[in-house]
């Protein structure tokens, strides 16, 4: 169940600014006491919860318990049933709105003005903080006692997500968007704005909005929904239903301040999850871990002053000196040092598509099923632009990265180092050419490889570089990396 903590009576507030943090963790993960913790727990567990003018809020991801259950005192068959629902929320996230609800309801009775919110989440939690903090930009925060109106407002605001990327609006929509904002003004404070939303691999697999065969996408936001926006993006992930919701916006906003970096990794890489797999104690997620504390301390400008950590929790737990360090790999074994595999196996990306790379076969198997079958919508990079498709079948394909993304510098030292095997590849792809039905029969027999043997490395590679071939044989285009440093003071490029 959701925890919230504060050290000072609600009668007893003081007209000093406070900061109010909220923290949404990922589907299926909950507090574990180790390494594994996400980085949502880990940034959770190093804030100053003994700070006066702080309020802390975590909520565990989304399949972690049974949002209409108070968890004790159930028979066998009850607790079967709420596995089954556990699973099933996991899978789809059936109890979406009531992880956004508690959310809301947290800074209903919290909430004064001038008081500075601070989100952030991971996975479908990076989803719930981002709907949160949009449903607050759209319609606002009711006013506390009102708790049985956030129903209405959640209903209402989930329909304008739906529509989301519409070009052209019937009459029953604007009348709609009408009836929102009278709502609006008629219940909600108005004045309230999310100062930092910070994210790890935003997800959208959310059952009521992730329709399978709808072409018609949700992707664009009219204006910024929070004052600083962070994101942490994978770069290695290839799973259907964990493509990332990147922030696209309908025009430029100079005056917003936001920053989607990648990272190396898949999305518990990027997110956290993992146990240590190496003496040297190292982890991929440390890396946007501390790039994503890095950015929010780095801001001037907050208005209830700089967010509290502890200092000596941030110095014990290692996860700031662990990301700050630079990636080195000996190129040769040493019998007083860490043999060159150990440190590679330690730092090399998860991939779940693959057996033996951070769940189980089975698991793996049932993630290809989700790959094969032509269900879901995404969105595909072609020719600069974001295409909604369901077909051709995802086959494992890797994300789509846009042609001006910002990668983060510890992607080169991995490359450099050897653990990555090659830079990403920005841009995108061309639309799958179906109507060429002899470029179709060339690719097929790769497509199956790929799709049947994704444990087979060299059939693997042997795959990609066929169809990389046919596909730019179609195409050429100039690549750049942009890569930013952590603080975003220092940049490099290359050209492929």
């Amino acid at each position: 169940m959701p925890v919230y903590t504060n050290h000072m009576n609600r009668e007893q507030r003081s007209s000093t600014p406070r900061r109010l943090v909220l923290c949404f963790d990922g589907t299926g993960n909950s507090f574990q006491a180790n390494e594994s913790d996400t980085n949502v727990v880990k940034i959770y567990d190093m804030l100053n919860r003994f700070d006066k003018n702080q309020f802390h809020y975590y909520q565990p991801g989304i399949g972690t318990f049974d949002a209409g259950s108070s968890g004790s005192g159930t028979s066998y068959i009850g607790r079967v049933m709420a596995s089954i629902g556990s699973a099933i929320d996991q899978a789809i996230g059936t109890t979406f709105e009531y992880h956004v609800s508690a959310g809301y309801k947290f800074l209903m009775r919290f909430y004064s003005p001038g008081d500075a919110i601070y989100i952030f989440g991971f996975s479908r939690g990076a989803y719930t903080a981002r709907f949160l903090t949009e449903m607050i930009h759209v319609i606002g925060l009711l006013s506390q006692g009102n708790e049985d109106m956030i129903r209405f407002a959640f209903q209402s605001f989930s329909e304008v997500q739906r529509k989301r990327g519409k070009l052209n609006k019937t009459e029953k929509e604007k009348e709609h968007e009408r009836y929102l904002e009278h709502f609006k003004t008629t219940f909600c404070r108005r004045e309230v704005k999310v100062y930092f939303l910070g994210l790890f691999d935003c997800v959208n697999s959310v059952g009521q909005f992730d329709v399978p065969f709808r072409r018609q996408s949700y992707r664009y936001i009219a204006t910024p929904p929070a004052l600083h926006i962070r994101h942490a993006v994978s770069i290695h992930e290839r799973r259907l239903k964990f493509k990332p919701a990147l922030f696209l916006f309908e025009k430029e906003h100079k005056d917003s301040d936001i920053h989607e970096v990648w990272f190396a990794g898949n999305h518990c890489d990027v997110g956290g999850g993992f146990h240590y797999e190496g003496p040297g104690k190292h982890l991929l997620s440390d890396i946007p871990l501390a790039w994503m504390i890095d950015q929010v301390r780095a801001l001037e400008d907050q208005p209830a002053g700089p967010l509290a950590f502890d200092e000596v929790t941030m110095k014990t737990r290692g996860h700031m000196r662990a990301g700050h360090a630079k990636v080195h790999v000996p190129t040769h074994g040493h019998p007083s040092h860490t043999p060159r595999e150990s440190i590679l196996r330690e730092r090399r990306p998860h991939d779940f598509l693959v057996f033996d790379r951070g769940v189980s076969r089975f698991a793996t198997l049932m993630w290809w099923i989700l790959e094969i079958l032509p269900l879901f919508t995404r969105l595909e990079l072609e020719h600069g632009e974001w295409i909604p498709r369901y077909w051709p079948p995802n086959f494992g394909s890797t994300r789509d990265i846009p042609p001006d993304a910002k990668i983060h510098c510890s992607v080169v030292q991995l490359y450099k180092s050897g653990v990555l095997q090659e830079m990403p590849r920005l841009g995108g792809d061309p639309p799958p050419l179906l109507e060429d039905p002899i470029l179709l029969l060339k690719m097929l027999p790769m497509m199956l490889l790929r799709m049947l043997l994704p444990w087979n490395w060299s059939l693997r590679w042997l795959a990609k570089k066929r169809m990389k071939e046919q596909i730019q044989s179609t195409m050429k285009q100039k690549l750049i990396t942009q890569v930013a440093e952590s603080h975003g003071a220092k940049s490099w490029s290359w050209g492929y």
